[in-house]
């Protein structure tokens, strides 16, 4: 893990910038590209939960190498300098299993709590987008390029990026425990939705103390995979309960 000679201050800011601009303007260019170039409608073609999912997809890649250009041709780091590395890997894999079994009744009880303060107070909240394209999905194989993007995909790009590439930098300034604070916080925030923000962000607290543990992405990534794997496995069975009984 980078420590002394690390990235800077600035190279994360344009690697976010890069991410959040893409994200938000460069998909509907992409669209229009697609159509400008090839005359055609790619969200017709594929539908539209595909179409959005594979530039989601393609943003995601992009934004990772982007990261490892900085690393590699900027400042000459190897890629373990941002946890990418696989040595003791069982053991991380187990602590990241057994601080998760320990934080999942905690996540479970925040949910549940705000659920009822929500209740109470009249608020209907908002799924976040990708729970209601699942829970809208008929075809199987978008659903399964659905969980692959969620569980796999994403969770490794988010760990990159919020773990292996935000820490190091904001390490040095505030130390140790506000760099867990500060990249739970901002992992929450980048969800853009209230109603799940505490259970991210205790999520994400366990994500970057496991990160400033091991110092390695490999205990991160077990938790993040297994949580977003757990959460979809609920989601289609939910799914699969209301067909039953409409």
């Amino acid at each position: 893990m980078c420590t002394d000679d690390c990235w800077r201050l600035r190279d994360l800011c344009k690697v976010f910038l890069f991410y959040f601009l893409m994200m938000m303007v460069g998909i509907p260019v992409l669209f229009n590209l697609i159509e400008t170039l090839f005359g055609l409608d790619f969200a017709k073609l594929v539908g539209q939960n595909v179409a959005i999912i594979s530039l989601s997809l393609v943003v995601n890649t992009l934004t990772c190498l982007y990261v490892f250009y900085i690393i590699r041709a900027g400042y000459n780091l190897p890629l373990r300098s941002v946890g990418l590395t696989i040595d003791n890997w069982k053991t991380d894999v187990w602590l990241g299993l057994k601080h998760y079994i320990v934080i999942l009744p905690v996540i479970i009880f925040v949910s549940y709590a705000v659920n009822f303060i929500s209740e109470l107070f009249g608020i209907s909240p908002d799924n976040q987008e990708i729970i209601t394209k699942l829970l809208q999905e008929e075809s199987v194989p978008v659903l399964v390029f659905m969980v692959f993007f969620g569980t796999l995909a994403a969770p490794i790009v988010e760990e990159i990026l919020f773990r292996g590439f935000l820490q190091p930098v904001i390490r040095p300034t505030v130390g140790k425990t506000k760099t867990i604070i500060i990249s739970g916080g901002l992992f929450a925030l980048v969800h853009l939705n209230a109603h799940v923000f505490f259970q991210i962000f205790i999520l994400g607290l366990l994500l970057a103390y496991l990160f400033e543990l091991t110092k390695s992405l490999i205990a991160p990534m077990t938790v993040h995979l297994l949580h977003n794997s757990i959460t979809f496995v609920f989601l289609l069975s939910y799914k699969q309960f209301l067909k039953g009984h409409v």
